[in-house]
């Protein structure tokens, strides 16, 4: 006999068929995710087939949150990362680990002895105001140490795990990191922001999809007190720590600026090229150009644009780009030179500005255009030929006729 049961993953609900046997043990395990009664799946998901039960159901979770992630992508900032919730006060602690490295064990002893409320053990779903969404999926646990890919799966209720309070909410960003040593003290370091944000970066899930995303982050992770990173051995005698962190009051916040996104629609077509990384064009021991280098890359041009991308924000005189789904930093002159080139920009006014800002240089042309060239290797930014300024500057790209950024 078969049939189907429907389950309630990360905002949607789907449909699963299957036999008596498995629909009776995926009801079990999934106990806390059953969808009420009459909700409508807007998915069927099937698990690959798979013999081994226990192979089944982890091929049946791993299909299902994927699913529920490409149904919330755009919607929702959804993180790799174990939710562990406060049950007096709703207070999640987001600890963000890439997957065999301690997110299951941390669920499991955290919200199990420890008493924080089960968020989840794999997608952490924010919204706009910090809420969290919670997905009390079962817990995937490794049979053999030498198959890491073999595990079982076992619910929330079978593990005794407490249950996630009414409105949870995001609190803190933790960064796992078990390289404690025998007798070494649990620890719970700051990180600078943009720091922060970088290593989040890789841990989150359809982050590009965001109308904002950048500055979505950035905005949810500042208004909590930024990233933190936890130094243990044993997350049993972390829970004090994760206690106190979701109880601190938050850092004072970063200054965060939004530049919005620009796609190639917005950009002239002689300025668009996909980014590439700079060639191998440098003698290894004199750093010099060798004949390979082409008179174009040599050019330095006589105005200067951005290149598309799908987000920036400043962060403390810094720049964080998302280029596709990859983050850019740039620091220094890089960040003036971005920051003041939305527009056609002449290169005399970059050297100005990186002067009223970082201080003069016997060869502050040199240094911008340097700066440019290798900006322009990068594809974060594209110019103009020098030949091109005068009639460009007189279409109006003076630095009176630009908005300010």
């Amino acid at each position: 006999m078969t049939g189907d049961v429907r389950l309630s993953v990360l905002g949607s609900v789907f449909s699963v068929p299957g036999a008596a046997d498995d629909l009776a043990r995926w009801r079990s395990q999934w106990s806390r995710c059953l969808a009420a009664d009459g909700a409508t799946p807007v998915e069927r998901v099937r698990p690959a087939d798979q013999e081994d039960p226990d192979r089944l159901d982890y091929s049946l979770a791993s299909a299902l949150t994927m699913a529920g992630i490409q149904q919330a992508a755009g919607s929702r900032l959804m993180l790799h990362a174990c939710g562990a919730a406060d049950p007096a006060t709703g207070d999640v602690a987001v600890l963000v680990a890439a997957s065999g490295t301690g997110k299951t064990t941390a669920a499991h002893r955290l919200c199990g002895a420890a008493g924080f409320g089960y968020v989840t053990d794999e997608t952490v779903s924010i919204g706009e105001g910090l809420d969290v969404l919670p997905y009390p999926k079962p817990l995937s646990v490794v049979i053999a140490t030498d198959d890491p890919g073999h595990k079982s799966q076992h619910g929330p209720d079978e593990l005794g795990l407490a249950p996630c309070p009414p409105d949870p909410h995001a609190t803190r960003f933790v960064l796992l990191q078990r390289d404690a040593a025998a007798g070494d003290p649990v620890t719970l370091e700051q990180l600078p922001l943009l720091d922060g944000l970088l290593e989040l970066i890789p841990h989150t899930s359809a982050l590009p999809a965001m109308p904002q995303p950048l500055w979505t982050l950035a905005s949810a992770v500042a208004a909590t007190g930024g990233v933190w990173r936890l130094h243990y051995r044993e997350i049993d005698d972390a829970a004090g720590t994760v206690r106190e962190a979701l109880r601190a009051r938050p850092t004072e916040p970063a200054h965060l600026q939004h530049h919005g996104a620009m796609g190639a629609d917005t950009v002239p077509d002689r300025y668009f090229r996909l980014p590439e990384p700079p060639g191998d064009e440098r003698d290894d021991e004199t750093g010099r150009l060798d004949d390979r280098e082409t008179a174009e890359s040599l050019e330095t041009p006589g105005l200067v644009r951005r290149t598309p991308y799908t987000d920036a924000v400043s962060i403390d005189g810094e720049v964080l780009l998302l280029v596709g789904a990859s983050p850019v930093r740039l620091s220094g002159l890089g960040a003036t030179i971005w920051v003041q080139s939305a527009e056609d920009t002449p290169l005399e006014e970059l050297v100005g500005a990186c002067v009223a800002e970082h201080g003069d240089h016997p060869d502050a042309a040199g240094l911008v255009r340097a700066a440019v060239r290798s900006m322009r290797d990068h594809g974060v930014l594209d110019g103009a030929p020098a030949g091109a300024v005068t009639q460009s500057a007189s279409r109006g790209t003076s630095s009176s006729s630009r908005p300010a950024i």
